[in-house]
């Protein structure tokens, strides 16, 4: 899930770790800075993968349980491999994130 206000997790980030203190002056000054990064493009969209709706998978019937099953077979394709690239991009965006 993409959340266009990202200041507060990157404050509170912040704050967390002792980069920041903790008061209102301070939380408005990085509001601020941060809102005209995201103006001219400079500071992403956050991922906030904690604040997902999860719906549990639901069918018609059993036939229609059955015929959706082989489409959950998947070989780990990274097996093996030291290390993995991921990637996240929302709908008409770039990629927000790459590691």
């Amino acid at each position: 899930m993409r959340h266009r206000n990202g200041g507060e997790q990157v404050m509170y980030r912040l704050v967390s770790e002792g980069v920041l203190p903790h008061t209102a002056p301070t939380y408005r000054r990085r509001s601020a800075q941060l809102a005209k990064a995201r103006r001219e493009g400079r500071f992403p969209d956050l991922i906030d993968a904690v604040r997902e709706v999860h719906v549990p998978p639901a069918w018609t019937g059993v036939d229609a349980f059955v015929a959706e099953m082989p489409g959950w077979f998947r070989l780990d394709r990274t097996e093996g491999q030291e290390h993995a690239l991921c990637v996240a991009a929302g709908a008409g965006q770039g990629v927000s994130e790459a590691t």
